[in-house]
């Protein structure tokens, strides 16, 4: 059967369309009992039903139509000599490998595969269905598809496998209900295969259509106009860095934001860890550790940003444990409860419980469990006392919570700071994978060494536990870094911050600040030096030093120190204000 309204293909005898949600068979709008296509009453509550709502039908065949879609060409780079003396089998091998990682990568961020050709991937956003960030979601696609092939290539040794991408957003001509057979037609496509095919290699160019309908989310750097094969005329285009926010630019910082670099195989463990939870549907738990400064909470900020950009919904939750105050034995929790529920920082009472019980019946079906998981987690926020029972049965209700939650999504927990967490609360995370194994809920903890000394025997026995420690980043990827912030950055102001950051990011970053705002640095327009800008930035330009010394002094050796947020006392005290608490750090 084909929905009227999107076109895909869902089995006979279902009700809803699988692809958008659509109705699939008139129903009656009061009591939602089927309908034939005479009724002109519902013959089970007897409603009025109107001539439209009876006449629903299914679409019998492709429909032709414009839309405004956006358009992915992804395009093997020197693929033809590659395979040139490789055995066919191995050739087939790799490029079956290549479509697949890349069908999955589209799929994931909610695009429709239109065609193979050859050794390209052509792939579409805006149809069947459309989305208001489809342009967004295609150069992520674009971004990861990229990255894909570079792990690829370092997989089976072919250092020489590389990619490069187009993405191009306009009105097409399409025929629903075509998939993989000329679905869309127009310029735009032709447009899309064209930029592709000058984008440098490992590179991405948009134009400016999709410039302006993912500026917020995605960094770019302006590379003018360019001349296409077959265009009149000359199109402006401009390369895709990285992504620097979530979906429409939600977190996205309006301050110094250092690119991401040499932790690419940890993001890509996280990310294995996350599809393999929902595939399995158990739950999961990432231990990272590192020293302070390190990047920690760098990469959950990365994973967070690729979540957010998927087509399928997860539930992502944080709390950070505090370094002391009074009642804050479960405080990460609390947040969590919190950021589920909606409930503000500093929201009144009444408020709080009544957005804390529409989230419990929302998540908890079942008749008798809402009450007492509402109970208690109303006792946690300090909105109530304490139901009756000891430890283990707060634990109980508490995990049913949030194993309602993963029911309708995959779920992720991120306790940061679980250095200083409360015994309580490291012994309920461990409870998790114990009594929650059967339901798809990722735990990630980020730690600094000192978590062993409290807790020996962390992770030890756990099943599915994964423990991931952070090293210093090397000098190359720390120089990569520092150029990334500053372009053109003199070389003995380079060595000198990088002998001293030690490998940390955050000594490097925080010591750029510093020599930014003593005017040691001149000003520059790189592109990744504040990526709070929503303007078409250009491609970085050489920065100035003033006055540059023999020798670079007074830079800091250690991480500089963040305040503690001071918390009052109470059963849960009120959240710290956002000017004691430290932003998300740029490494």
């Amino acid at each position: 059967m084909r929905c009227p309204a999107c076109g895909g293909e869902t089995p006979d005898g279902k009700r809803f369309c699988k692809h958008c949600g659509g109705s699939l068979a008139a129903v009656c709008p009061a009591c939602g009992a089927p309908l034939e296509a005479d009724n002109r009453f519902c013959v089970d509550c007897g409603a009025a039903i109107s001539p439209a709502v009876s006449s629903l039908e299914a679409v019998e065949g492709p429909v032709a139509e414009r839309r405004l879609c956006s358009v992915l060409f992804v395009d093997l780079v020197g693929f033809t000599s590659l395979a040139e003396g490789r055995d066919p089998e191995e050739v087939r091998e790799l490029l079956s490998d290549y479509f697949e990682r890349a069908a999955g990568v589209i799929s994931r961020y909610g695009g429709t595969v239109e065609k193979f050709i050859g050794d390209a991937v052509m792939a579409v956003w805006g149809a069947p269905v459309a989305k208001e960030d489809d342009a967004e979601r295609a150069v992520r696609t674009a971004l990861e598809v990229i990255a894909s092939v570079n792990e690829l290539g370092a997989e089976r040794a072919l250092p020489g496998l590389s990619s490069r991408a187009g993405v191009v957003t306009g009105e097409v001509a399409i025929t629903i209900g075509k998939v993989a057979e000329g679905m869309v037609l127009g310029d735009t496509v032709n447009s899309a295969s064209r930029l592709q095919s000058v984008a440098p290699t490992g590179g991405v160019l948009v134009d400016e259509a999709t410039l302006r309908a993912s500026t917020r989310a995605i960094a770019f750097a302006e590379v003018g106009e360019l001349s296409l094969k077959g265009k009149s005329q000359r199109v402006k285009a401009w390369q895709a860095l990285r992504v620097v926010a979530q979906r429409r630019g939600v977190g996205r910082s309006e301050g110094l934001e250092a690119p991401f670099v040499g932790r690419a195989e940890e993001l890509r463990l996280m990310k294995d860890l996350l599809a393999t939870t929902e595939r399995e549907h158990r739950a999961r738990l990432l231990s990272v550790m590192g020293v302070p400064g390190i990047g920690k909470t760098r990469l959950v900020w990365e994973l967070a940003k690729y979540t957010d950009g998927l087509a399928e919904e997860v539930h992502w939750h944080e709390g950070r444990s505090p370094a002391y105050g009074d009642g804050i034995t479960f405080w990460a929790l609390g947040e969590m409860v919190r950021m589920r529920a909606g409930i503000g920082e500093s929201e009144e009472p009444a408020s709080s419980r009544a957005k804390l019980s529409a989230c419990v019946a929302e998540f908890v079906a079942e008749e008798s469990e809402p009450r007492w998981v509402e109970a208690s987690l109303a006792h946690l926020l300090g909105l109530g006392e304490a139901p009756p029972g000891d430890r283990n049965e707060l634990f109980s209700t508490w995990r049913a919570f949030f194993e309602a939650v993963a029911d309708t999504a995959p779920t992720v927990m991120v306790f940061e700071d679980l250095q200083w967490a409360d015994v309580g609360l490291i012994d309920f995370v461990e409870s998790i994978l114990e009594w929650s194994f059967n339901h798809p809920i990722l735990v990630v903890t980020l730690a600094r060494p000192e978590l062993l000394e409290r807790r020996p025997t962390w992770g030890a026995g756990q099943h599915s536990f994964t423990s991931l420690h952070l090293e210093p980043l090397p000098d190359t990827e720390m120089g990569e870094l520092l150029h990334g912030l500053v372009h053109g950055m003199p070389g003995d102001v380079v060595e000198a911050v990088r002998a001293r950051a030690e490998g940390v990011p955050l000594y490097g970053v925080e010591t750029v600040r510093m020599l930014l705002d003593r005017g040691v640095l001149g000003a520059t327009t790189a592109a990744t030096a504040s990526a709070g800008s929503s303007a078409p930035s250009r491609f970085p330009t050489p920065c100035t030093p003033l006055s540059p010394p023999a020798s670079t002094p007074s830079l800091p050796r250690s991480a500089p120190s963040y305040r503690t947020p001071q918390l009052s006392g109470g059963p849960f005290p009120s959240r710290p204000s956002s000017a004691s608490t430290l932003e998300r750090p740029p490494p």
